[in-house]
C-alpha cells in the first residue's frame, strides 16, 4: 500500500492487471490489515472480483484447467508495451533481466538471468506449491517451477529498464523518483504554448506535494467551484474584472483538480465538479455581457457568447490532431483573453477576438487535416 502517484502502488498493480484482461485478482497477503480490507471492499463495491489470501494453501482454490495467472511481484508492474505482450501471451513465459549489479532488488535466477517478478503461468502452477511452508515466499516458489518446466524468458533490455519498464518499488523514496520521472516525460493532450511553458511547469512543481495529502483532489476542486461562486457574487454586484481573474484562478484549480489523476484509471461516471464550475463561468460570462453591453446592442453580444460556447464545445469534442496544438483554445486561454481584455476596458473586443479565434484554429486545422490526407491518399 505505498503511495504512488494521487493513489497507492498496489491501485496500479490492480489496474494494470485488468488492463491485461484479469477476470479475478487475488491479493497476498500473510497480514490482512485494515487498510487492505478497506481497499478490497472499495473494488468490490465497483464491481471488480478480488479476493485476499494469507498463503499457498489458500491459492488451492483457484487452479482451473485452461485459464492463466498474471503473477506481479510486491511493487512491481509493467508498462503499456510489456501489458500488451502479457495480454497476447499464449504460452507460459518469466520477463527476466540480465544479471548485472544494478539489478540487485531483483531474484537472481543463473548467471545469466534475474526474474522481473512478472510471469504468465497455467493456473495449475499453483497445485505445485500446495505444500510449501507458510514462511517461503509464493513468488519464488512458482518462479521455480516455471524454471524447472523451462518456460520461456523474456529479456528486458537495459535501455528498457532506463525508461521504467518494469520498476520495482519498495521505499517510499523510490516510489517519489519513479512519479517525479513520470511527471516530466508525460505528454499532455491538446496542450497549447500557454499550458506547455507556464502552467503545466508549474503545476508539475506543485503536484508531487499534493499527492502527499489524501484529501487533495478533493480540495482543488471545492477551490475551483468556490472561485467560480465567489467570481459569481463579484459580477452580480458590478466587479467584472475581478470576477473574470477570479474565474481565471479557478479554471486553473479545476485543470490541477483533474491532473492530480494523470496516472490513474480514469472514471466513466460525469465530472460533477468540471460541469458545475462550468456553468458558474457560464453565467459569469452572461452577467460581465450584461454588465458591459448597451441595451439595444445585448442580445446581438449574447448571441456572440452562445456562438462562444457552441464553438468551444465543438472544439473539445474532437479528437486531438498533428496541428496547430500549440494554440488549441482551452479554457484558461479564453479566460486570460476576455480578462485582459476587461483590464484594458475593451472587453466587447475580447469577446469578439475569443470566438473569431477559436473559429480561425477550426479552420486551420481542419484546412490542414484535409492537405494530410490528400498526400497520404494512394489514389491522388
Amino acid at each position: 500500500m505505498l503511495p504512488l502517484f494521487d493513489r497507492n502502488i498496489l491501485s496500479k498493480q490492480v489496474e494494470s492487471a485488468m488492463r491485461m484482461g484479469a477476470e479475478k485478482i487475488i491479493l497476498l497477503s500473510p497480514t490482512m490489515h485494515g487498510g487492505l480490507l478497506q481497499y478490497a471492499d472499495g473494488l468490490r463495491n465497483s464491481n471488480v472480483k478480488i479476493d485476499i489470501v494469507r498463503n499457498a494453501s489458500d491459492l488451492q482454490e483457484y487452479p482451473t484447467q485452461g485459464s492463466d495467472l498474471v503473477f506481479l511481484a510486491d511493487g512491481v508492474f509493467p508498462d503499456e508495451a510489456i501489458e500488451r505482450k502479457l495480454s497476447a501471451a499464449s504460452e507460459e513465459l518469466i520477463y527476466v533481466v540480465s544479471n548485472a549489479d544494478e539489478y540487485q532488488n531483483f531474484e537472481r535466477i543463473d548467471l545469466t538471468h534475474r526474474w522481473l517478478g512478472i510471469a504468465v503461468l497455467r493456473s495449475e502452477r499453483l497445485s505445485e506449491i500446495a505444500e510449501i511452508p507458510d514462511d517461503w515466499d509464493v513468488g519464488s516458489a512458482l518462479l521455480r517451477t516455471a524454471v524447472q518446466a523451462e518456460c520461456k524468458r523474456e529479456l528486458v533490455s537495459d535501455a528498457d529498464m532506463q525508461m521504467d519498464a518494469v520498476p520495482r518499488l519498495q521505499q517510499a523514496e523510490e516510489s517519489a523518483a519513479y512519479a517525479i520521472r513520470q511527471l516530466n516525460i508525460v505528454k499532455i493532450p491538446k496542450q497549447n504554448w500557454l499550458d506547455r511553458f507556464a502552467i503545466w511547469p508549474l503545476m508539475r512543481k506543485i503536484i508531487p506535494l499534493l499527492w502527499k495529502s489524501p484529501g487533495a483532489k478533493n480540495y482543488t476542486g471545492f477551490a475551483s467551484l468556490g472561485a467560480g461562486l465567489i467570481a459569481l457574487i463579484m459580477a452580480l454586484f458590478g466587479w467584472p474584472v475581478l470576477s473574470l481573474g477570479l474565474l481565471l484562478t479557478g479554471s486553473l484549480a479545476i485543470m490541477l483538480h483533474r491532473r492530480l489523476s494523470i496516472f490513474s484509471r480514469q472514471d466513466q461516471r460525469t465530472d460533477l465538479v468540471g460541469l458545475c464550475f462550468h456553468l458558474l463561468a457560464a453565467a459569469v460570462l452572461t452577467v460581465a455581457v450584461v454588465h458591459y453591453a448597451r441595451v439595444e446592442s445585448l442580445f446581438a453580444h449574447i448571441t456572440i457568447l452562445l456562438l462562444l460556447f457552441g464553438i468551444l464545445w465543438i472544439i473539445f469534442a474532437e479528437p486531438e490532431g498533428r496541428h496547430l496544438n500549440g494554440l488549441f483554445p482551452d479554457i484558461p486561454l479564453i479566460l486570460l483573453i476576455l480578462f485582459l481584455a476587461a483590464a484594458l476596458n475593451i472587453f466587447l473586443f475580447g469577446l469578439y477576438f475569443a470566438p473569431l479565434f477559436c473559429l480561425l484554429f477550426i479552420i486551420a486545422k481542419q484546412r490542414l487535416s484535409s492537405t494530410d490526407q490528400e498526400r497520404t491518399d494512394p489514389i491522388a
